[in-house]
């Protein structure tokens, strides 16, 4: 409800202008604040992320977090999931397997391509003892050529 003095005043123009810097204000912030929130789940998304200098440390890593998918489906006894990481798996060591031709490599390969192998039949058949033999076999093989490569990396004595 209006008094009657105020029908006397014409609304000013200048309460338009005041209202201008307030809105643009309020967007501004309100687009800061949306920036700042990416820019916080980015950052925080890379905490979870190691740092890989090169294409082996990349692949590398990525073979460890198959095996952890691998070890995570046997725990849940879901043979499915661990077909699909033992695949994603394989097809990475088919590109690693390109990258280190050396003997070295060439003989824990072998038994890599083995372990893997089994660890995808055994899953399709949903054989789950058979799955979990192949992937101890799979992470002993990892674990015996890491061996070698540490120990290469380790200065003479």
């Amino acid at each position: 409800m209006r008094d009657s003095h105020d029908e006397d005043k014409p609304l000013p123009r200048l309460a338009l202008r005041k209202r201008l810097p307030l809105v643009g204000g309020a967007l501004g912030f309100f687009l800061f604040g949306v920036l700042m929130a990416l820019a916080i789940r980015a950052l925080w998304q890379l905490e979870n992320t190691p740092v890989a200098t090169s294409f082996m440390d990349k692949m590398m890593h990525r073979k460890t977090r198959g095996m952890a998918e691998i070890l995570d489906g046997l725990v849940r006894e879901d043979l499915p999931s661990v077909e699909d990481s033992a695949e994603r798996m394989r097809k990475i060591g088919q590109t690693v397997h390109w990258s280190l031709s050396s003997s070295r490599y060439e003989n824990n390969d072998e038994v890599f391509r083995d372990s893997i192998y089994e660890l995808i039949e055994a899953s399709r058949r949903g054989d789950y003892a058979g799955a979990k033999e192949s992937a101890l076999r799979l992470e002993s093989s990892c674990i015996a050529c890491h061996e070698l490569i540490n120990r290469e990396k380790r200065p003479a004595p």
